[in-house]
This record gives structure tokens, sequence and C-alpha cells, in this order.
């Protein structure tokens, strides 16, 4: 019994450091990009090369994808991540992935999920630069030749061609691990529409086929007194109070957090929680914010996994 509690304790020690310190990886790269939000090294790579391959479009404009396909090695991050380029109605200009789609519409383009990816694409960098600086979108990705889908995050930036055309240069990690940024940016996403529709909002933000579930977590919203809005794992018709939620240590992660919430626009926690029965329970971080909806105040939050020190 004294070493699973000091195996917790430790547990909650790592993820406090993690989420106190701000990241395990710190990096700047490439002129004017903070890449500190980051955990993954991949993450920042794709970001990097997503924004010089939109600066080399903004300068050569078409020149560049005869660059980006004769120098493979310099604009690719193996063979599951490519660099393609969109006109701002959908038509596809170049893709690093599949030529084929050269010159075809894909505004309607729909995951397994209904998301349609090139109108999310366009609505993030329209309408959440400030929240989504890097124009992240996640969908399911089904490859040629798979019969599975897997989640693929993809990092888009706006550019202008020499000519004046307005076009979306991006780039995708298939199986990207989660990043707590990408939690973030959802969950302030969706602050900002309660605050702005009301409880209109709680039906847009609970459909799998909109921006704010990814990697099989959804956005939640509780009510000022722990009532739950939209649940964070069950649709219930007699909503659960997660106040009272007390995790495997016996802490109530949920309670710390509105404490929390009164010193800060917006906070992290940490649980423990079990996978699977008899397994044992892994760290989760909680992020959420204050909103206000119909002038009464919500807190609206997600759970996602922690990354794991490499000594683990």
């Amino acid at each position: 019994m004294k070493t699973t509690v000091i195996a917790v304790t430790s547990a909650i020690a790592v993820a406090i450091l993690m989420l106190a310190g701000g990241r395990i990886i710190r990096s700047r790269e490439g002129p004017g990009l903070d890449l500190r939000a980051y955990d993954y090294r991949d993450t920042q790579r794709i970001v990097n090369l997503t924004a010089r391959a939109a600066a080399l479009v903004e300068k050569e404009g078409a020149k560049a994808f005869a660059a980006f396909r004769e120098n493979a090695d310099e604009w690719t991050l193996g063979d599951h991540s490519y660099l393609y380029v969109y006109g701002r109605d959908g038509v596809n200009l170049f893709h690093g992935g599949y030529p084929s789609f050269v010159n075809r519409n894909l505004i309607d383009f729909t995951d397994p999920l209904g998301r349609k990816v090139m109108r999310l694409i366009i609505d993030q960098l329209d309408r959440h630069r400030e929240a989504n600086p890097h124009g992240w979108v996640h969908y399911l990705w089904v490859p040629p030749g798979s019969l599975d889908g897997a989640w693929k995050a993809s990092c888009n930036f706006p550019a202008t061609l020499p000519d004046g055309r307005a076009v979306i240069v991006g780039s995708g990690l298939e199986g990207a691990l989660p990043e707590r940024e990408f939690y973030r940016i959802v969950v302030d996403e969706a602050a900002d529409l309660l605050a702005a529709k009301g409880r209109a909002a709680l039906d847009e933000i609970r459909d799998p086929r909109g921006p704010f579930s990814l990697h099989d977590r959804g956005v939640f919203v509780l009510e000022s007194s722990g009532g739950a809005l939209i649940d964070p794992g069950l649709n219930l018709s007699e909503p659960r109070n997660f106040f009272d939620y007390r995790d495997f240590s016996g802490r109530q992660p949920l309670r710390e957090l509105e404490a929390k919430l009164d010193d800060a626009n917006g906070a992290w926690v940490i649980m423990l929680s079990p996978e699977a029965a008899g397994k044992k329970p892994v760290k989760k971080g909680i992020y959420a914010r204050r909103a206000t909806m119909d002038g009464a105040k919500v807190i609206v939050g997600a759970i996602c996994p922690l990354p794991r020190p490499a000594w683990m």
C-alpha cells in the first residue's frame, strides 16, 4: 500500500511540475515563431515546416511547389507528413502526399465523423486566429489502403501569392500526439461561443462534426454549482454534479479547478484516473475557463492526457 501511495504522490508531483513549469520542451524555431506552447518535438517541427512553406509561397508563388517536390527531405517530416496548398475556394493547388488532388475542389471534403475539413480550416483562420494562432484542425483520416481512421492534426497558415491570390498553406501529422495546447484552443473557442450565442451554443459544442472534440474527448460545460450542462463522459437526462467527484488519489479536481478560476481566467489541474479496470492510474490534465452564458457564470473545460517524462 505504501508503494502505491508513493507512486501516486510522485505522479502528482511530476504532473504539477509540468503544468506549473509550462512545457517540457521549450523551443523557438524560425523568425517570429513561438513554439513554447507545445510539448512534443514533432508538433513543433510541423509548425515550423508550415510557416517556412507559407513564407516561400508568398515570396515565389507557384515556383515554390517545384521546390517542395524536388527537395522532399527538406519539406516533409517523413512518410506521414506533407505540405498542401489550397485556394480559398477549396481548389487544391499543390499536394505533397496525393498529387491527384491537384485542381480538384475539395471544399466539401468530409471525414468519417462528418467534419467538412476545408470549411473548418477556413473558419479557424478567419475567426479564431487569437485563440488558434497556428490554424489547427483535427479530423479522422483514412489513408488509401487502410481500413481504420486515425486522428490527424493539420497546421494551417494563410498566405498571399505574388499575384494577390489568397491561399492556405498547411501540413499535417497522422497519429499526432494530443497536445495540451490543442485542448486549450477548443476550450477557449467554446467559451467565446457561449459568450456570443448563450445556451444556443451548447448543441454546437456537442456536435461531433464541429471543432470541439478531438481524440475521442469533447468539451464539457458546468454550471457554477457543478451541475453538468454538457457532461465530460456521459449523455444523461439527470445531470451529475462534478464538484463531488473524487479521483483515484481522493482529491476533488473539479472543486480545485473552480477555486483556481476565482483568481485566473484559465487554469489547469491534474487528476489520477485508471484507464481500464485493474490498470494503474494515469495522470490527466483538466483545463478550464470561466465563461458567461446568457448572463450566468459557467465553467468550460476539457480533459486531456499529459505528456509522460522520458524516464517513465
